[in-house]
C-alpha cells in the first residue's frame, strides 16, 4: 500500500512539474516581443530587462579580440556581459556593462 502511494506520489509530482515548465516556457516566450524589445534602453538595469523579458538570458560567454593603436591583438577587458533570450524563432541580445544596457539586438521579433 505505501508503496502504491509513493508511485502516485511521484507521478503527481512530475505532472506538476511538467505542467509549471510549460507554464514558464511559454510565458518566457510571450515576452519576446517587440514591444518589450523596445522599453529596453541604454542604461536601463539588468534586472529591469529580465522582468521585461521573463527572467534571466543566456549568457553569451564568446569573447572578443580587441587591437591595440600597435597593432597587438589582446583580449578584451571591459567587462561587457552578453545575454540571450530565445523562443523558437525569437532573439534577443542585450549587452550590458556594469549591470547596465549599452547595446540591444533582436532577430525574429514582428
Amino acid at each position: 500500500m505505501l508503496s502504491h502511494m509513493h508511485t502516485r506520489f511521484s507521478r503527481a509530482l512530475i505532472a506538476s512539474l511538467t505542467l509549471a515548465t510549460c507554464v514558464f516556457l511559454q510565458g518566457c516566450e510571450d515576452q519576446l516581443t517587440l514591444a518589450n524589445f523596445n522599453q529596453i534602453k541604454t542604461g536601463q538595469a539588468e534586472y529591469e530587462v529580465e522582468n521585461l523579458l521573463g527572467g534571466k538570458g543566456e549568457r553569451d560567454d564568446t569573447t572578443g579580440v580587441s587591437i591595440s593603436a600597435g597593432g597587438i591583438a589582446g583580449s578584451s577587458t571591459n567587462s561587457q556581459l552578453t545575454y540571450i533570450w530565445k523562443a523558437k524563432s525569437k532573439e534577443v541580445s542585450v549587452t550590458f556593462q556594469g549591470g547596465k544596457v549599452v547595446a540591444k539586438s533582436q532577430r525574429g521579433l514582428e
